[in-house]
């Protein structure tokens, strides 16, 4: 019939998080996100008050034994009741505008684009860094799970979309608070599982791994990504970024020698 259109409606989103004595963040993160049509939290059995903070918001909360970020991630997804899912991590939260933003995307959109895109910008030592290769930082956390999959990395690891990939307005609002020997320790744990990714990938690690691209990295983040203009933050951030690829690299060189 002439003037009769076809109703197509906005689908529903579902947003996952993982947890693992998380507490002290978490509360902001599930408050950010109470607009979501759900929210699916899975943790790996937290010995904090992480359990009774998703009972008070009432979110769908399961637990399960981690193994690697992505198949934790990929098991949360899993969990959704929704195509559509969002992704956020326990120490990040949406902020107004990104909401605003996702709120004001059409059925065309969700049609033509399998993922979008936002912008995460990092706090740390009380400051939002600005350049150091922390901002900005696009992430692909909107997307709809039937179209792409997840990469192999067990750290690093990301959903690679089959289709269109959009940016949107806003900022995913990221707390990193760190002090300095919980910084070193987190950079040691994923530079570890990093080597393992790379070993298994075929990569080898080569003398200059270890010596020219620390000094490299640090060079990229504190002058050509204009580190210097965050302060001692962004000093601290280049240097942690070269002491990680030099662990990264290192034990890499150790796998491949034991393996030997």
């Amino acid at each position: 019939m002439k003037g009769l259109q076809l109703l197509v409606e906005i689908p529903q989103i579902s947003a996952f998080v993982i947890t693992k004595n998380e507490s002290v963040k978490l509360g902001d993160c599930l408050k950010s996100l109470n607009w979501a049509d759900e929210i699916v939290v899975v943790d790996d059995f937290s010995t904090d008050a992480t359990p009774g903070i998703c009972k008070e918001f009432g979110v769908s909360f399961h637990q399960h034994t981690f193994s690697s970020f992505r198949d934790q991630k990929s098991h949360a997804m899993s969990l959704a009741s929704n195509d559509w899912v969002l992704e956020l991590d326990a120490d990040e939260r949406v902020s107004d505008e990104m909401r605003n933003a996702i709120q004001a995307l059409t059925a065309d959109d969700f049609e033509k684009c399998a993922c979008f895109e936002f912008k995460r910008k990092t706090r740390f030592w009380g400051k939002w860094i600005k350049h150091s290769s922390f901002y900005p930082d696009y992430k692909a956390r909107l997307y709809c799970r039937t179209r792409g999959a997840w990469n192999n990395a067990n750290v690093h690891e990301r959903f690679i979309p089959n289709g269109v990939t959009k940016k949107l307005e806003g900022d995913i609002l990221h707390e990193q608070d760190l002090d300095l020997h919980t910084y070193l320790m987190r950079v040691a744990r994923y530079a570890n599982m990093s080597a393992a990714d790379y070993f298994e990938s075929g990569r080898r690690a080569k003398w200059h791994h270890v010596s020219v691209r620390p000094a490299t990295t640090f060079f990229q983040r504190y002058v050509l990504r204009l580190g210097f203009l965050d302060g001692v933050q962004g000093f601290v951030i280049s240097v942690m970024g070269a002491i990680g690829t030099f662990l990264k690299y290192m034990r890499l060189y150790e796998i491949q020698n034991d393996k030997k």
